[in-house]
């Protein structure tokens, strides 16, 4: 098993990560500039290094196994932890470079305010030295990076706030039921779609994301489906078998296509805010803090 950590196990692992991004050895070859055979052989000193395991591999097959799994999460934080050591080492040089590491829940990026696009923009231009690296995610894979450290911050529609982690309120996103063309309900007037009907009619659920505080259900949907991600969504709905919700900055590509219309909007909306979240506990760097002002986010002194 391994004892202690050496730049040579941190190298493997950056392969590994590479080739479980690609999902495969010949799809990482050409990322890796290595050849199949030198790639098994690194792999072979990083599985007997890492004590067992580490994906099944064969023509045509690549799984990771359970402890792959696992060194994939650990080796994520070390990367983390080695990018913010780098971070600190130029802080105290007087030097505003490094990583920052942001989280932004999934198919966000047609939201009509500018916020979050101005505030990347801005702290570009005044950080140039710095390297923005974003993750897409759902509510709870982005709250758990930045719990473990792999995200800095993240950005998203979150339910139910945890205790250790900071939610500070941004922009307001609206969201209504949709149906789309080859739905029963899409020629309807919305006075003819009565509320036996759409109790009736099969809903794609957002499972996690239903649970808004503040907001009821106008009605009891008939769950058949879910999906945590928007675009599983509007994958369903799109199909003509499903009614289900959506923000409309997003939907409003398929509504301008005439493809998908709102369901009884006046009584359907709901509307929620984005939240950027970061750790309690953790020290705000000054890349951090360079970040956050662009969203007038008080930061206690402690905490820098």
């Amino acid at each position: 098993m391994l004892g202690s950590i050496q730049d040579n196990d941190i190298k493997l692992l950056r392969m590994f990560h590479v080739i479980a991004r690609c999902g495969g050895f010949s799809a990482a070859q050409a990322q890796l500039n290595l050849s199949q055979s030198a790639i098994s052989t690194q792999m072979a000193q990083l599985e007997a290094r890492m004590g067992g395991r580490l994906c099944e591999r064969g023509r045509g097959i690549f799984k990771l196994t359970n402890h792959g799994r696992a060194v994939i999460r650990a080796s994520e934080k070390l990367f983390g932890v080695l990018e913010d050591f780098r971070t600190d080492v130029a802080e105290s040089q007087e030097q505003l470079v490094g990583e920052l590491r942001l989280g932004l829940i999934d198919n966000s990026v047609t939201h009509d305010d500018p916020l979050i696009r101005n505030a990347i923009s801005r702290f570009v231009d005044e950080v140039p030295g710095a390297k923005v690296s974003i993750y897409v995610g759902g509510a709870v894979d982005l709250e758990q990076q930045v719990l473990d450290d792999r995200l800095h911050i993240a950005i998203g529609l979150f339910y139910h706030e945890l205790e250790t982690l900071e939610y500070s309120r941004l922009v307001e996103e609206k969201h209504m039921l949709y149906c789309a063309k080859a739905h029963e309900f899409f020629e309807l007037r919305d006075d003819d779609i009565s509320e036996k009907m759409l109790m009736s009619a099969r809903y794609v659920s957002w499972g996690y994301g239903e649970g808004q505080p503040g907001w009821q259900p106008p009605f009891s949907f008939n769950v058949m489906a879910s999906s945590s991600h928007v675009e599983g969504a509007a994958y369903l709905i799109l199909t003509g078998s499903y009614v289900g919700y959506l923000p409309t900055h997003y939907a409003q590509f398929w509504v301008d296509k005439g493809v998908m219309r709102p369901v009884q909007p006046e009584k359907t909306l709901r509307a929620t805010r984005f939240s950027l979240v970061r750790r309690k506990s953790a020290r705000i760097s000054r890349l951090m803090q360079a970040f956050l002002s662009h969203f007038s986010i008080d930061i206690d002194a402690s905490e820098a």
